[in-house]
């Protein structure tokens, strides 16, 4: 299935009302499309992947240019620098833990790729891609994300299992998450991606591999409908 094709599904069978995204980890710098320019200032990741949803735009962005450290380490762009790693950030800035103990703790359960791993992101419209993503994300209501998790569900059942701290939610949760273990994840956001992206308060991120999603969404397309129907009947 072209990505457009995807896209286009993902849009009508979910009723998304934004763009779903299309994220590209790039791994060797010889692999960075000659013909794009790194963007022209720093950005955080959750607002690159803002962008993409909401406003249609692409970014590829190495490590500088990566505002937010805990988002590029999580990606693989570089290690956790120490007052992340230690769990201080949180314990003294942002007061989410009782002790730098447990905040450290968070961080070493990270779901993260490894430091160094990554040489540069390219986040988009999925529809706009012109290379085969790692992971396809969007934003929207818990019953999208249902959806997701009944067509990745449908062809051999089991159950779907959530990793999410409420912390690092576009980078780790929705991008890193599904990249490793190669299954849908279901984030419930992060306070960072609400203050600083715009992330709203009772919108769920998914991430879906992107060989998973090619699976998932003829799924959605032959019985979304049905779902739909027998769900509103």
């Amino acid at each position: 299935m072209e990505l457009d094709e995807m896209a286009k599904t993902l849009v009508e069978t979910l009723h998304l009302e934004t763009n779903p995204v299309g994220v590209k980890l790039i791994r060797k710098e010889e692999d960075i499309p000659k013909e794009m320019k790194m963007i022209p200032g720093p950005l955080r990741y959750c607002e690159m992947v803002q962008a993409a949803r909401l406003r249609g735009e692409t970014t590829l962005a190495n490590s500088d240019l990566h505002s937010c450290k805990g988002g590029a380490a999580g990606l693989g762009l570089m290690e956790f620098p120490e007052n992340i790693s230690s769990g201080n950030l949180y314990f003294s800035k942002l007061n989410k833990v009782v002790t730098k103990e447990a905040g450290s703790k968070i961080v070493s359960s990270f779901p993260a790729q490894k430091g160094g791993s990554t040489v540069a992101t390219l986040v988009g419209p999925l529809a706009k891609m012109k290379v085969k993503p790692d992971v396809v994300i969007f934003v929207g209501k818990p019953f999208q994300a249902r959806r997701v998790v009944q067509a990745a569900l449908f062809a051999e059942g089991g159950r779907a299992n959530f990793d999410t701290a409420g912390i690092q939610s576009f980078c780790v949760d929705a991008t890193s998450s599904p990249i490793l273990k190669g299954d849908v994840n279901v984030s419930l956001g992060c306070d960072g991606a609400a203050k600083n992206a715009g992330l709203e308060d009772d919108f769920v991120v998914v991430g879906i591999p992107f060989d998973m999603a090619e699976k998932i969404v003829p799924i959605l397309d032959a019985k979304g409908k049905i779902w739909d129907d027998w769900m509103r009947s």
